[in-house]
Parts: structure tokens; sequence; C-alpha cells
């Protein structure tokens, strides 16, 4: 088994030996992996947000979110 290390390792040894010419297709490649992980980061940054709110709360609202909807979908088909 391969550990982070190496493998970063492994990766660096590989970039090395990478023409001057396709350094920018590599960094356009390495600059939308990044992207990706951002994203994530900004989504699980709300992990957890509502982990204290009271239980009557958070039951108004999903009683709000339902009726809002059933009201909307009656809308739409008049």
């Amino acid at each position: 088994m391969i550990t982070d290390t190496q493998r970063k390792n492994q990766i660096l040894r590989k970039i090395n030996r990478i023409p001057v010419d396709k350094l920018k297709e590599l960094d356009d490649f390495v600059s939308s992996l990044e992207q990706g992980v951002i994203h994530t980061s900004k989504t699980l940054s709300f992990a957890g947000a509502w982990q204290d709110i009271d239980d009557a709360v958070f039951n108004g609202f999903t009683n709000d979110l339902i009726n809002n909807r059933q009201r909307n979908r009656r809308r739409i088909d008049e």
C-alpha cells in the first residue's frame, strides 16, 4: 500500500518530466480538480447548521414546506 506522501512524490517526479509546452494544460487540469474541492468544501460548510434547532421550529419549517409545495402545485394544475 502506497502512502499519501509517496503518491505525492511520484506525482511530483512525473510533473518534473513533463515538457514545458504541456505545463499550461497540466495547470488547467489541476485547477479543474481544485475547483471541485473548493465547491465541495463550501457545500460541506453547511453540514450540521441545523444541528441545534428546536424540534418545534424544525417541524414548523417542514410543515410549511409541505403546505407551500401543495399550494403551488394546485396553482400549476389550474
